[in-house]
């Protein structure tokens, strides 16, 4: 869209003798910013106007409806002492989201003493810090809100989580300078260096795309999760924003678990068991369901365990090793190949399998919706397979897997995320 000059050519220079003449401390000098500044200004596009003032600290901010010919004009009017107003050029923008700042500017008055010193045709501000504490920090305020039902809550710190994000994100990525929120939001999206589903995540998050709190809870829980590894090469540009021990713990892992802990859901109190404990000499029944622990059906119309349900191209000397649920499935258990890390659960039939082990893809059965998925083909959370090993009674596979971001459908890295109590005596 064209720039959209202001009413007339007089309008700053009135206004900014306007401005010298009612304002109650002395000013020296008056600037234009905002869109009108920056040649970008729409139909709708307010005037922002600084007047910087000399004595000590002040600030204040007053709001005018200009009357002009056919139309009403927004002036907003930011006044500040101008030591203050110079040293903030120092400091981090707060709209940028951790990204330097290079915002054109309009020197419309000044007196002969400031002048060089604020007449500026690019005001710069730096890059903010690394907020990675405050990453961690709110990340566990999500958890809190989510454990204890709080939707709100959660939207709340969801968004406040990801505006943190790419200031921590920054260091891993080449520097960009904005001019404007807008336009530093944009850059944000952009970032080439971030998590898997970033772009998503962070629209998810900052309620620009719809989603349940559990949506929510899992884009935060991969937003942080994904940045870790990406910031870990520039620990010591963390170590000088939240010290030491921080950086440390990125790099010695303890970051990670402390994430990992994060997500682990608060172990529920324990209910009274509905099964009463024998007393001496008695012997209690306890029911068990005819459904084998493997979660099969027992449908006896169902096809024999000993061929697969479906056509497939898998290699009959492999085929002929299965042992199949009725349905025609085998338990497949993914682990990530380096460390051993039990990631999920799913199922093969003999087809899933054939493309597992010919295209290096991991590919399941579901049996929900009756059809096969590649893992990560929606989701982005790819698993590149390593190695298939087939169990010795030929009824389980285990998937050795590089595994890209998060292996559960909740976010979490891993399935198996909820430990259970154990409390049976020390069998030593």
């Amino acid at each position: 869209m064209d720039h959209v000059p202001l009413p007339d050519a007089g309008f700053l220079d009135d206004w900014a003798a306007r401005l010298r003449q009612f304002a109650d401390r002395p000013v020296v000098g008056i600037m234009l910013r905002g869109s009108h500044a920056r040649r970008a200004a729409t139909p709708h596009s307010d005037v922002d106007l600084d007047v910087l003032v000399g004595g000590a600290p002040y600030a204040a901010w007053r709001a005018y409806l200009a009357e002009t010919p056919g139309r009403l004009t927004h002036v907003s009017v930011a006044a500040r002492d101008v030591r203050s107003w110079v040293a903030r050029l120092n400091e981090p923008a707060d709209w940028a989201f951790g990204l330097p700042v290079h915002a054109p500017a309009r020197l419309l008055w000044a007196d002969a003493h400031w002048r060089r010193r604020i007449d500026l045709p690019v005001l710069c501000q730096p890059a903010g810090a690394p907020h990675l504490e405050e990453l961690i920090a709110t990340l566990g305020k999500v958890a809190g809100a989510r454990a204890a039902g709080d939707h709100l809550g959660v939207r709340l710190a969801a968004g406040d989580l990801a505006r943190l994000c790419p200031s921590v994100l920054r260091p891993a990525n080449p520097s960009v300078r904005v001019v404007s929120r807008r336009g530093a939001f944009a850059a944000v999206l952009r970032l080439p260096v971030a998590p898997a589903g970033y772009r998503e995540d962070m629209l998810l998050c900052l309620g620009l795309r719809p989603g349940a709190t559990g949506q929510l809870w899992a884009a935060a829980v991969r937003l942080v999760a994904g940045c870790l590894p990406l910031i870990r090469p520039y620990a010591a540009e963390i170590a000088e924003a939240a010290g030491p021990d921080l950086a440390a713990a990125l790099v010695d892992g303890r970051l990670d678990r402390y994430v990992a802990q994060l997500t682990r859901p608060v172990p529920a109190r324990r209910e009274a068991s509905p099964v009463p404990a024998p007393r001496a000499g008695e012997w209690v029944t306890v029911p068990v369901p005819d459904a084998p622990v493997t979660g099969a059906p027992t449908d006896p119309s169902a096809p024999p365990a000993g061929g697969p349900a479906r056509p497939s191209q898998l290699d009959p000397a492999i085929a002929a090793r299965l042992r199949r649920t009725p349905d025609g499935l085998v338990a497949a258990v993914v682990r990530q190949h380096d460390s051993g890390e039990v990631l999920m659960v799913a199922w093969m039939d003999d087809e899933a399998l054939h493309r597992t082990l010919t295209t290096g893809r991991a590919t399941y059965w579901s049996r929900s919706r009756q059809e096969y998925w590649v893992k990560g083909a929606t989701s982005g959370h790819h698993q590149y397979v390593r190695s298939v090993s087939l169990d010795c009674d030929g009824d389980a596979l285990l998937v050795s897997v590089e595994q890209v971001g998060a292996a559960c459908h909740t976010g979490h890295r891993t399935c198996f995320f909820e430990e259970l109590p154990v409390t049976g005596a020390d069998a030593s």
